[in-house]
């Protein structure tokens, strides 16, 4: 399972609008897949003999979550947008839209018995074109109000220790570190360790009533 783009910003440095986000949807699993597949691997040398089997796997992967229409899962992009261009929301979803960044957010319990609901984050990336503008930030400012829609109050992901970039990210977010997971290979220095990262979120205020 992809977690996160080890590539991804820490700040934005341009002038550029911000993204807009919006769900994707199975036209966009080409462009979806590209910018993952491209963000987590590269086909240099022999590798570009395997590339291909990989993102076919990401793609199918990907496909089968779209076509289940969970209720709570969500997958988000980030599309690349002119200044001028029509909202969102107010446009439909084309076809040709540039997608900047993507992110997939779903609803974990780990047992029936157990409370300790929470929104857990993967597949965080965004593309090499579009890196550095803030865009990561705001897809995951976006799984806080998927979150807030589903009256979930923790955010979970995870991140590779020797990670730095996407750690300083999490951390800049206001994610905490609540648990080092090792791992055999780990104990042996041939990877890094895992961390799983959380955040608390403060429940929306209730809309105020108009009064009697």
């Amino acid at each position: 399972m992809i977690q996160a783009d080890p590539d991804l910003p820490l700040l934005p440095t341009s002038a550029a609008p911000p993204p807009q986000v919006r769900t994707a949807h199975l036209h966009d699993i080409e462009r979806l897949t590209d910018v993952l597949t491209a963000s987590f691997y590269n086909c240099d040398g022999w590798r570009q003999w395997v590339y291909p089997f990989i993102r076919l796997g990401i793609q199918e992967d990907l496909k089968q979550r779209l076509r289940a229409q969970s209720p709570r899962y969500a997958c988000l992009a980030a599309i690349a947008t002119d200044p001028a261009a029509t909202p969102l929301s107010v446009a439909p979803p084309n076809s040709h839209d540039a997608i900047a960044g993507t992110v997939e957010a779903a609803l974990r319990q780990p047992w029936p018995w157990q409370g300790d609901r929470h929104v857990y984050i993967s597949n965080l990336a965004v593309g090499h074109s579009f890196r550095r503008q803030g865009i990561a930030t705001t897809l995951l400012q976006s799984c806080e109000q998927v979150a807030q829609r589903w009256r979930i109050y923790e955010l979970r992901l995870h991140v590779m220790e020797d990670n730095l970039a996407a750690r300083a990210l999490y951390l800049k977010a206001g994610f905490t570190i609540a648990q080092v997971e090792d791992t055999p290979a780990s104990w042996l220095g041939l990877q890094a360790r895992r961390l799983l990262l959380r955040k608390t979120l403060l429940p929306s205020p209730a809309p105020e009533q108009p009064p009697s």
